[in-house]
């Protein structure tokens, strides 16, 4: 049955930038395939709780900023406390920053860069013992990444930082997964296209705009 083969069940994830957009969509998602657990985190924890409240009982929040090495050692360690074993790790938390090339500040450059490219290779490092427990040849655990369409092509909007960023997510993504499958974990990076949210605000505001650019 097509029910089984997209069938989550008994599996636990955690789900980074999951209280809002994008991330609460498969928090959602995960939750509604058969998910035991499903873990949010996101940086404002009133947000981060209600989302939990809204999906249910199996949806636990984690808030902590992942921005910084140490919140990802406190999301790790807050997740450790709970559980030993991790099938699935989104990391979809994210920035972005947009503004005049003479006028784009480094305060934007390492906003984005450091959450969207460096919080996911050291939050997968530190749980990688949680992920290879869970693991095995027959039912692998899973990484996936969320990219953009901007690590592939340019849009109008001066944002370097992120389409830099997520451009250096998507080839981080392979050279992650060449190590990771030895120890049967799988990556895969998910590159959406123009999505209306809090952080896109353009493809919010100005929909029909960006619709005339979608084939």
């Amino acid at each position: 049955m097509a029910s089984n083969l997209f069938s989550l069940d008994g599996r636990v994830a955690l789900v980074t930038g999951g209280s809002r957009g994008i991330g609460k969509m498969i928090a959602k998602g995960f939750l509604e395939a058969g998910a035991a657990k499903v873990y949010i985190s996101s940086r404002k924890a009133p947000a981060c709780i209600e989302t939990a409240e809204e999906l249910g009982p199996q949806c636990i929040p984690l808030p902590q900023d992942v921005s910084t090495l140490d919140g990802i050692k406190a999301l790790t360690a807050a997740y450790l406390a709970r559980e030993d074993k991790l099938d699935i790790l989104l990391n979809n938390a994210g920035a972005a920053w947009g503004a005049a090339f003479d006028e784009f500040p480094e305060s934007g450059w390492d906003k984005v860069v450091d959450l969207n490219l460096k919080s996911p290779f050291f939050l997968t490092q530190a749980l990688h013992g949680a992920l290879k427990a869970a693991a095995s040849h027959e039912k692998p655990a899973k990484v996936i990444n969320i990219a953009s369409i901007d690590g592939i092509r340019l849009n109008p909007q001066e944002t370097y930082s992120y389409h830099a960023s997520k451009a250096g997510l998507i080839y981080l993504t392979r050279r992650m997964a060449a190590t990771l499958i030895a120890d049967s974990i799988v990556m895969s990076a998910i590159a959406p296209g123009a999505f209306a949210s809090e952080m896109n605000r353009v493809a919010r505001d100005q929909g029909d705009v960006i619709a005339k650019r979608i084939p």
